[in-house]
């Protein structure tokens, strides 16, 4: 039998709810700009070090982009049949029930509230790199960003879409002009000695170790299902915006990482925490420094931007369903959920505050994998129970597709606890202890 919203949803949708003004842009920018980050950055040197062959090397992000790909099937499908903001909670919710809804749509906003708080942090980091006579005040001027940030996206979810779509076209622009650079500049590098790769075993569990890190790099493959109650026509532009933008996520990536082979030997690679760095010290010189800076600078603004406009979803749709507080399925004339922002703002101050972020974005990872179990599986059961629920995009290969990406995140989750025993039982605790926050919070309306 179907789970449905829980009862007085439908009056409450009675409110003003999310508007739906955005376009296809937005949808390709948000896949675009939410994957590409720091991963591409930092995982070269992790999977070199693992894997110090080039046909190894391509073949862990090769396979971590079909997973990305297949999984954008399984999301497309869900998107596009439930278009309601929230992303992995509706899905969740919808096939299993309220409380496994509200485990997902909870840990996941915990996840992104303390992002948001790390992600302010790396800021202030980067500009007292920029700025070396800022102040050394990083307590006050963390509040400050936490809230001026919050504040641009008070003003409507066109702001928000707005200040995403330009960041994220300045970055993918700086992205091209430096593998344009790759190309252009004359190395030779045929001389440099690699590690040797070692066979049998080992190799295939460097390679699994390899993989896990490169699907994390691919992250944000489902980010634009969180807006899909806001897309215009979601059943056509969703699939388009992403599909569009994880294919050329992944022509990205494999473009950086030839780039890479072609400016660095293999050896300088492996084990190196910002290969890219090398790279562009070598083109730029002593501006090398600067222009780093500015560019991850500019990739924690369009993280926080997104982390601001995500959470605050997350929020919204599960005060609907009545898992939150009625009065966060507000939203303002500019399509805003303004106490669902306000919820996330405070959380993320109280991390801020207590400094307790890290642990839980160590603790919570754990979780991201287990919604993307979720999300797999939730397509399963819903083509079981709900055969008559209209699908505009029906997942392509399914059920074997859905089944090869369900298995991988088993597999995933099942490596993630063995490597990170500690964290995964207190995320297994953390589970046990949000029973009794879901008897407290479900059903109330004010």
């Amino acid at each position: 039998m179907a789970v449905t919203s829980a009862p007085g949803a439908e009056s409450r949708n009675q409110k003003r709810g999310l508007l739906r003004v955005l376009g296809i842009v937005f949808g390709l920018t948000v896949t675009v700009g939410g994957i590409i980050s720091m991963g591409i950055l930092r995982m070269p040197g992790v999977v070199a070090a693992q894997l110090p062959d080039p046909w190894w090397y391509m073949s862990v992000w090769i396979a971590a982009g079909l997973f990305a790909l297949l999984g954008t099937t399984a999301a497309a499908e869900l998107a596009t049949a439930l278009p309601r903001a929230g992303g992995y909670y509706v899905y969740a919710h919808r096939a299993f029930g309220p409380y496994v809804g509200f485990v997902s749509g909870w840990t996941d906003w915990l996840v992104w509230c303390g992002s948001i708080t790390a992600t302010i942090f790396v800021i202030l980091e980067y500009s007292h790199l920029l700025l070396p006579d800022l102040p050394d005040q990083d307590m006050i001027i963390a509040i400050i960003l936490t809230v001026a940030f919050a504040m641009l996206q008070w003003r409507g979810v066109r702001w928000g879409s707005y200040i995403h779509n330009v960041s994220s076209f300045i970055k993918t622009l700086i992205f091209i002009c430096l593998i344009g650079a790759c190309f252009l500049v004359d190395i030779d590098i045929s001389e440099a000695s690699s590690p040797v790769l070692s066979s049998g075993y080992s190799i295939f569990g460097a390679f699994v170790i390899s993989l896990q890190g490169v699907i994390y790099a691919y992250d944000g493959w489902a980010f634009s299902a969180y807006f899909s109650e806001e897309v215009k026509d979601p059943g056509r532009n969703l699939p388009k915006a992403m599909f569009g933008g994880i294919l050329f996520v992944i022509g990205v990536y494999l473009i950086v990482n030839f780039a890479l082979l072609r400016m660095l030997p293999m050896h300088q690679i492996a084990g190196s925490e910002l290969a890219i760095g090398i790279v562009v010290e070598n083109i730029f010189g002593p501006a090398a420094q600067t222009v780093l800076t500015a560019i991850f600078t500019g990739y924690m603004i369009i993280g926080l931007n997104l982390g601001y406009m995500i959470a605050s979803r997350v929020v919204y749709a599960m005060s609907v369903d009545g898992l939150f507080l009625d009065r966060a399925t507000n939203v303002n004339v500019g399509g805003t959920p303004t106490n669902a922002l306000l919820a996330t703002v405070v959380m993320a101050l109280l991390m801020l505050a207590t400094g307790t972020f890290e642990d839980v974005l160590a603790i919570l990872s754990f979780f991201a994998v287990v919604n993307y179990a979720f999300l797999f599986a939730a397509l399963f059961t819903l083509r079981r129970t709900e055969p008559d629920l209209p699908r505009p995009y029906r997942a392509w290969g399914y059920p074997w597709t859905t089944g090869l990406t369900l298995i991988s995140s088993v597999v995933f989750l099942v490596g993630l606890v063995m490597n990170d025993t500690t964290n995964s039982l207190y995320a297994a605790i953390l589970v046990a202890l949000s029973y009794p926050v879901y008897l407290g919070l479900k059903g109330r309306v004010k």
